[in-house]
């Protein structure tokens, strides 16, 4: 059986790095396709670099959905792939989910079952339709996998596998150092329903610059699309008078700023999984979230954009630094999990065994607690 791997993003490129290297350990025969979604440097070839692996492909035109598809759907067939396999809910996702529909080719998604209930959101479309049209679903948690078990006419199995972020963290622990001293929070905003909205950030940048004074330093990494906001909006440099707004930083100096931060203040899905693995409390800056465990386990709230609620949520947040938190996410080796099953599918097809007499349990010693 021949895997094809679709990415196309910075985030994709990290949570699929224990997937490749499992692959690689287990000699199963593999490529990756980049869509060419993320073209800087700093956002591809150098994290690739750090995570030890390359594309196979990289679409080499002007990134668009149809043109990305198309060129899957080429690849799939000169390179007799007999399964693409995505990750989460970006457009490379959807892109690897539309060519394998066209091209007959059976299709796995990693970091299925994940739900927000917003309809606004593109993200939530994506995993919707990947979920779909998924043969097999790999679930990070067991709240993920319930929730897939129970729509009636899912075409796909489910196997709940843990979270493939935890065998990056721990892989490259020793890399990730105290980058500040004393005692700080940790800003990421930058999601379209913050930035589109004037009055959203100039209450959201307020209620930073207040709750500022009660930390030695803020930490606020801007994102190109939240500084052209700033800019569209005419928004005064003081509103973030007290806070350590930087440019951009890498993916493991984020990693680092979150693993010893006080506080983490985001919108970003990503990071609320990032800081409940560190055991660092999280305030979500939004009115829904994907992550509904990180809530039920108290490691993260919600705040909408009240400047009341996210000071008032913050500060309670702060007394859970302590705490422990169950493992939701479970164990590392989320990756060799989802190979093992994938090679047990690729033994089942030698046999000229239907694929779907497969169980639906990953047959590995793992549990996670919901």
């Amino acid at each position: 059986m021949k895997i094809g791997l679709v990415i196309g993003t910075r985030p994709e490129i990290m949570k699929n790095y224990s997937v490749v290297r499992a692959l690689r350990e287990a000699e199963m025969d593999f490529m990756v396709l980049h869509t060419n979604q993320h073209q800087d440097p700093l956002m591809r070839d150098d994290v690739f670099a750090k995570m030890g692996y390359a594309p196979d492909f990289i679409y080499p035109g002007d990134y668009s959905m149809g043109a990305a598809i198309d060129w899957v759907c080429k690849l799939i067939r000169q390179h007799q792939i007999d399964l693409v396999l995505v990750n989460g809910d970006t457009a490379a996702s959807l892109i690897g989910a539309i060519a394998a529909i066209y091209s007959d080719v059976e299709l796995g998604h990693i970091e299925a079952g994940l739900r927000s209930f917003d309809e606004q959101m593109y993200e939530e479309r994506n995993r919707v339709m990947v979920d779909s049209a998924a043969h097999y679903l790999f679930t990070y948690t067991q709240h993920h996998a319930n929730y897939l078990n129970k729509i009636n006419d899912l075409r796909g199995q489910v196997f709940n596998v843990g979270n493939t972020t935890i065998d990056l963290i721990e892989d490259f622990s020793p890399e990730l150092s105290r980058m500040n001293s004393g005692r700080y929070a940790y800003v990421t905003l930058h999601r379209k329903e913050f930035t589109d909205s004037r009055a959203r950030m100039v209450k959201v940048f307020a209620a930073l610059n207040t709750l500022a004074q009660e930390f030695d330093t803020m930490i606020f990494p801007m994102h190109p699309r939240t500084r052209t906001a700033i800019a569209q909006h005419r928004l005064d440099q003081e509103l973030l008078s007290r806070v350590q707004v930087i440019d951009p930083v890498d993916p493991f100096t984020s990693l680092s700023y979150e693993k010893y931060a006080d506080l983490i203040i985001t919108d970003s899905g990503c990071i609320q999984e990032e800081a409940y693995i560190f055991g660092v409390p999280c305030v979500t800056v939004r009115e829904n979230t994907e992550r509904p465990e990180t809530i039920a386990a108290g490691a993260n709230v919600l705040t909408g954009f009240s400047i009341e609620k996210i000071l008032q949520l913050c500060h309670s947040q702060r007394m859970s630094r302590q705490r422990q938190f169950p493992p939701v996410y479970g164990m590392r080796g989320a990756g060799r999990r989802i190979v093992m099953i994938l090679q047990e599918i690729a033994m089942k097809r030698s046999r000229l065994i239907q694929p779907e007499s497969i169980p639906s349990q990953c047959s590995v010693d793992f549990q996670v607690i919901d």
